[in-house]
């Protein structure tokens, strides 16, 4: 079933749901500037935004497997998880273009590559980011350590969901996940759910690669392009239908 409204969405897809997409949508949106010099032409801002989309709805999912309630959190955590890869192709083009030719001729994963060339990483930008904008506290620690769940003090779910949902996507190659390298899965993303089977049989038991995936995407997908400005290749049913600030905020 096609997503051509807000208001359509919200049946669709429920009222938290869109209202954590209308927030994630609206913060990414900060960044969808080109670069002044070309520099970043590298990035690929949609399948950026394809493997953001994916992470968030992975992310519900796994929620729902895993008894994690906050399954709206989950969605906008996933969503926003590599916002620090946006910011620095806006606002580092240069430097982030050498991160990628590292990468690719390393054969690097990304965050690696990121402290070879930078000294810090994506995480630790979207976290800086998180904290200077007030985003809530589980959002930015997920930013945070969505790659290192094992090094949380103190509750890890929502790290390690977005671990989980971020390996799940890479390993289906849904967008771009930051290269083609692999990183590893941590166990101590499953031992937060209190799991201890081996971590990639874990997962697939769990999950089961793609199962749901890409029908949820292309739910939200719909709703997004909406949020954008897009027409999702078709008419809308209400000229006046509410704005993505309204859909992010609430009545």
């Amino acid at each position: 079933e096609r997503v051509v409204t807000v208001q359509h969405a919200v049946v669709v897809l429920g009222f938290e749901t869109v209202k954590n997409l209308g927030l994630s949508v609206s913060v990414l949106e900060r960044f969808s500037g080109t670069d002044a010099d070309g520099s970043g032409d590298e990035f690929d801002r949609q399948k950026f935004w394809e493997h953001s989309i994916a992470c968030g709805v992975a992310a519900r999912l796994l929620a729902g497997k895993l008894r994690y309630r906050m399954s709206g959190e989950a969605f906008a955590a996933g969503i926003l998880h590599d916002i620090g890869r946006l910011i620095l192709s806006q606002y580092f083009p240069v430097e982030f273009a050498e991160v990628l030719s590292v990468m690719r001729e390393e054969h690097l994963y990304i965050g690696k590559a990121e402290e070879k060339v930078l000294g810090v990483t994506h995480a630790d930008v979207g976290s800086w980011l998180a904290e200077r904008w007030n985003l809530p506290d589980q959002l930015e620690q997920a930013i945070a350590m969505h790659h290192t769940p094992g090094r949380v003090d103190g509750p890890a779910e929502l790290p390690s969901l977005i671990h989980l949902a971020d390996f799940l996507c890479r390993r289906e190659k849904i967008g771009d996940g930051g290269g083609d390298t692999l990183p590893s899965l941590d166990p101590a993303a499953l031992r937060a759910f209190g799991i201890h089977e081996e971590p990639v049989a874990a997962l697939k038991r769990i999950f089961g690669y793609g199962d749901g995936l890409n029908t949820e995407m292309e739910k939200a997908g719909a709703f997004s392009n909406i949020a954008r400005g897009g027409d999702d290749d078709g008419p809308t049913e209400d000229e006046d239908a509410p704005s993505l600030t309204t859909a992010a905020s609430g009545p």
